[in-house]
């Protein structure tokens, strides 16, 4: 580090230096005294930069990352947030990493005695939307540039949790992105950190239904609705394998897969009929060597309950039993401690997974058709599985079934998913979702369809007659 003595011109006005800020000096505040622009730094602000320069100083030998601090300017001249009430963070902090990926990280020293909990706080909840914001430009320009912000609260800890309510503890403030003075150091580094490898994947190559589910988990602040909620997904996670797994099983093969689809969705289909639907498709798939999605399906080996990804499950789907049936954690320690462990299951999962990203489903819609002999379809299709992506024209020489979902399951083949998976809009003001089949009322012949965004059903008649002629052709 430069001595400090020489490093600015300041003279005998009381600054702070540090040779990672892009401009100096660094003028501490002094009331109407002095008048500086950005105005000079007070006490909360100085803390962070000290722990700042501190965590230079220690990790500068080991480090790979080159790191820049920006104190930020004021309304109209900085970088500011919200059109109703501008929020302008204190300082910028850009991090170059070794393996090329950059983070901005808006950080806001503050007072917080009289800041309300998220969900009503937007100045907690930004770095949710700037998360948002990276994943469309890295979607879009292949950017790898993590858009990021904390909050570096001068409330104590003690004072803050009192006011927030039972169950905030430092843990939860830390997954919240609030950070405190005390014990600052430690926390620079979850600041300066990389983004997390399997986030970064999960949000911008997973399937969308699983990708849209895993992210919003991180938006659920209470731990008792984040439980029910991660059990939720658990089930999610099982449905889209199901049907994705019902969707590659060949029509000869359905009688040898021992599957009575009437039976499993009779009355509504539990998690463990899930799993069944799994582990009976995959010993079909051991004679699809020609389908490496059926083949990587197989390889999760979901029916061991000893170890490995078919240990997760069966765990979960105790849990998720557990909870339907009041047999669960009651009091809020033993749920936060109960969702920190269903967290991390669900994150091994999510990495078992990983291969879903070489097999992406894109929705095609229909735009012209010419079938006469050497004929075609022309569609648009979203590029990815993403419904923010933009659409390019392509040419299919079928026409595209109901709903138009299809997953490249490798080797150039395109397997449709309706009707195990159908994207649609439940209203006309409503945003498209994606839906599994729920439930099978074969006397009314009706399904009904389960939202993997939200969670709500809506009856489908034609994904039940479409059904009823799959099971008749089993």
């Amino acid at each position: 580090e430069a001595d400090e003595t020489h490093a600015s011109d300041a003279g005998s006005l009381p600054h702070v230096f540090f040779d990672r800020h892009l401009y100096q000096p660094l003028l501490k505040e002094r009331g109407d005294e002095i008048k500086v622009s950005p105005p000079g730094l007070e006490d909360s602000e100085e803390k962070f930069i000290a722990a700042l320069k501190s965590y230079c100083r220690k990790n500068d030998a080991t480090n790979d990352e080159k790191l820049f601090l920006l104190r930020n300017l004021t309304k109209g001249r900085g970088v500011g947030f919200f059109d109703t009430a501008g929020f302008y963070p204190d300082f910028i902090l850009w991090v170059k990493h070794a393996d090329g990926s950059q983070k901005a990280v808006f950080v806001e020293p503050h007072g917080m005695r009289n800041d309300d909990p998220p969900p009503s706080n937007d100045k907690v909840n930004l770095y949710l939307a700037l998360r948002d914001l990276s994943d469309r430009i890295a979607r879009r320009d292949g950017l790898e540039v993590l858009l990021d912000s904390y909050i570096v609260s001068a409330t104590p800890y003690d004072d803050l949790s009192k006011k927030w309510g039972e169950g905030w503890t430092r843990k939860r403030f830390a997954r919240q992105h609030v950070l405190f003075e005390d014990g600052l150091e430690a926390g620079i580094s979850a600041l300066i950190a990389p983004r997390d490898a399997l986030e970064r994947w999960v949000s911008t190559s997973y399937p969308y239904p699983l990708a849209h589910g895993y992210r919003a988990l991180s938006r659920t602040v209470d731990p008792r609705n984040l439980y029910k909620e991660q059990l939720r997904f658990a089930e999610n996670v099982l449905a889209f394998l199901a049907s994705v797994s019902l969707a590659l099983l060949k029509e000869e093969d359905r009688e040898a897969s021992g599957l009575d689809i009437r039976s499993l969705w009779s009355g509504g289909i539990s998690p463990g009929h899930w799993k069944e639907i799994i582990q009976r498709c995959s010993k079909v798939f051991a004679a699809y060597r020609d389908v490496p999605l059926a083949t990587a399906i197989r390889g999760l080996k979901i029916g061991s309950e000893q170890r490995g990804f078919g240990r997760d499950v069966f765990e979960l789907i105790k849990a998720k039993n557990d909870y339907k049936h009041d047999r669960g954690p009651t009091v809020l320690e033993d749920i936060a401690a109960a969702s920190d462990e269903v967290q991390e299951k669900l994150r091994r999962c999510m990495e078992a997974l990983y291969f879903l990203t070489d097999y992406p489903i894109h929705r095609v819609q229909e735009t012209g058709t010419d079938l006469s002999i050497g004929g075609s379809v022309k569609c648009l299709r979203y590029i990815g599985d993403h419904p923010d992506f933009p659409l390019e024209e392509v040419v299919l020489h079928e026409r595209p079934v109901k709903d138009g979902l299809f997953l490249t399951s490798g080797g150039g083949n395109r397997v449709p998913l309706y009707p195990f998976i159908l994207s649609t809009t439940p209203s006309h003001d409503a945003a498209r979702e994606t839906y599994f089949i729920d439930a099978w009322d074969t006397k009314k012949n009706v399904a009904r369809m389960k939202s993997f965004e939200q969670g709500h059903t809506m009856p489908d008649g034609e994904v039940a007659e479409t059904l009823a002629k799959w099971s008749d052709n089993a």
